[in-house]
C-alpha cells in the first residue's frame, strides 16, 4: 500500500515539477503573448503547452507505474484520474482566460496520457531481459 501511494505521489510531483518551470520558460520565450491577468489566446503558445503537458503526463504516469510494480496500469490511471479532476477544476476556475478548445483538449487528453504512460511501463516490465545466453542463441 505504501509503495502505491508513494508511486502516485512521485508521479504527481514529477509532472508538477516539469510543467511549472516549462510554463515559466514559455512566458520568457513569448512575453508579449500573455496578458497581465494570465490570459492567453495565442494558438501556438496554447498548442505547445498542450503538447508538453501531455508528454510530461505520459512520463509521470509511466514513472508512477514503474515505481508501483504491481498493477502498473491501475496506478497510472489513478494518477490520470487525479489529473482529470484537477483539469476540470482548473478549467472551471479559469474558463475565461483561455479559449474553450484549450480547456476541452486538456480535459480530454488526461486519461489517454495516463494510459500511454501505463502501457509503456507494462510493456517494459513484461519484456524478457536479454542475457548473454539468449543473445548468443
Amino acid at each position: 500500500m505504501l509503495r502505491s501511494v508513494l508511486a502516485i505521489i512521485v508521479g504527481f510531483v514529477v509532472i508538477f515539477c516539469l510543467v511549472g518551470p516549462t510554463d515559466l520558460l514559455m512566458h520568457s520565450l513569448f512575453p508579449g503573448r500573455f496578458a497581465a491577468n494570465g490570459a492567453v489566446s495565442d494558438t501556438t503558445v496554447l498548442a505547445l503547452t498542450e503538447i508538453y503537458v501531455f508528454i510530461y503526463a505520459v512520463f509521470g504516469c509511466y514513472l508512477c507505474a514503474r515505481i508501483a510494480r504491481r498493477r502498473p496500469m491501475l496506478h497510472a490511471l489513478i494518477l490520470g484520474a487525479m489529473g482529470l479532476v484537477l483539469n476540470v477544476v482548473a478549467s472551471s476556475m479559469m474558463w475565461s482566460l483561455y479559449p474553450a478548445w484549450y480547456h476541452i483538449v486538456a480535459i480530454l487528453v488526461a486519461m489517454p496520457a495516463a494510459w500511454v504512460g501505463g502501457r509503456i511501463a507494462e510493456r517494459q516490465m513484461s519484456a524478457r531481459p536479454v542475457t548473454l545466453a539468449s543473445a548468443a542463441a
